[in-house]
């Protein structure tokens, strides 16, 4: 019979434990700057809230480059934006085009409609302020504006996600746990709510077996481990 050394077990787990949590963390920072997204996304948006919070799963990293928080957070606000006012996410974002003609340079040289557009969409995604692209997108776009609108219109539909769609939505009722008047709840699962516009709460409805989470709702997708993580934390 072997046997085992508990030390060495000891230090097994703490490295496989360590190694998991070092895997998790880009996953927990991209939770976080989604969250804080969709809370800036609501004060802009007052009258869309509801459509805002239930947008979780429109803003999956679709690059190694989003981990990188500005980058992340403007695909973020574009998506929000969008969902807000009602307009298609499926089409690439400023950011998924800045990112796709930052990587076609490392093959080859930008012509000027494609620098052009990489500095248009530099500015449109609120990325920091270099003097390098501030100084020069004001000519490129003098000389090939043009040919810099059918290129965005391209690289947008190229990009595309086709999956990347509000889609039906699941919400018993609650947001951040609280009961919330909310256009996607079905009548016969409404509890007691406050309303999203005025989140003062009313009354206090009769105790529940449930147990509130961070920015709870339901969500069906094959992405459903996402969002264990993200009710969970």
């Amino acid at each position: 019979m072997t046997r085992t050394n508990p030390d060495r077990e000891s230090v097994s787990l703490d490295a496989i434990l360590a190694q998991t949590r070092d895997l998790l963390a880009p996953v927990f920072a991209q939770i976080d700057w989604a969250e804080d997204e969709i809370d800036r996304a609501q004060r802009r948006h007052p009258g869309s809230r509801n459509a805002i919070y239930h947008a979780f799963l429109l803003l999956l990293s679709t690059h190694d480059r989003m981990q990188q928080e500005f980058v992340y957070r403007s695909h973020c606000r574009e998506l929000l934006d969008r969902v807000a006012t009602h307009r298609c996410t499926r089409p690439g974002t400023a950011a998924e085009v800045a990112i796709a003609l930052a990587v076609a340079s490392q093959a080859a040289p930008l012509s000027t409609t494609e620098f052009g557009l990489y500095s248009r969409m530099w500015t449109v995604a609120g990325f920091p302020h270099l003097d390098a692209i501030s100084e020069t997108a004001v000519h490129y776009e003098a000389i090939a504006s043009t040919h810099i609108n059918e290129l965005e219109q391209r690289a947008r539909a190229k990009l595309a996600v086709p999956t990347r769609v509000l889609g039906k939505v699941e919400c018993d009722g609650r947001h951040h746990g609280e009961p919330i008047l909310c256009e996607f709840t079905e009548p016969s699962t409404t509890p007691a709510m406050t309303t999203a516009r005025n989140p003062t709460p009313q009354p206090a409805a009769a105790p529940t077996n449930h147990t509130p989470s961070p920015r709870e709702g339901t969500h069906r997708s094959a992405d459903a481990l996402l969002c264990a993580l993200r009710r969970n934390r």
